[in-house]
């Protein structure tokens, strides 16, 4: 009898270390703000962006665009490769066609 309490507890204590509080609740009093992605002075800011278009995608020019749009990271998006679709306002997105030539980029 007692083995079987242990059994029912053991299969439910998984199931309660994955529930959150409800979509827009509050998180309890004392609980850490949430982390926001990129964190501050990391926002990818578009306006310098359309000068990439054309441009090869060498290690220098995506450090340089990293740079000059204020993002922490870029990723490199070749054709038909799978990407996640999370927006990250740190993230710097490159767009390049078969030729590694620079067809778009946005932030996210």
């Amino acid at each position: 009898m007692l083995s079987n309490r242990w059994l029912l507890l053991g299969s439910l204590l998984p199931l309660t270390a994955c529930s959150s509080a409800a979509p827009g609740m509050d998180p309890p009093a004392g609980d850490p703000k949430p982390h926001v992605a990129g964190g501050e002075g990391h926002q990818c800011r578009p306006d310098t962006l359309d000068a990439l278009v054309g441009k090869t995608a060498s290690e220098a020019v995506i450090a340089k665009a990293v740079r000059d749009s204020g993002a922490r990271n870029a990723r490199v998006v070749k054709p038909g490769m799978a990407v996640t679709m999370d927006f990250r306002e740190d993230r710097l997105t490159i767009r390049v066609d078969d030729a590694n030539k620079i067809e778009g980029a946005s932030c996210g």
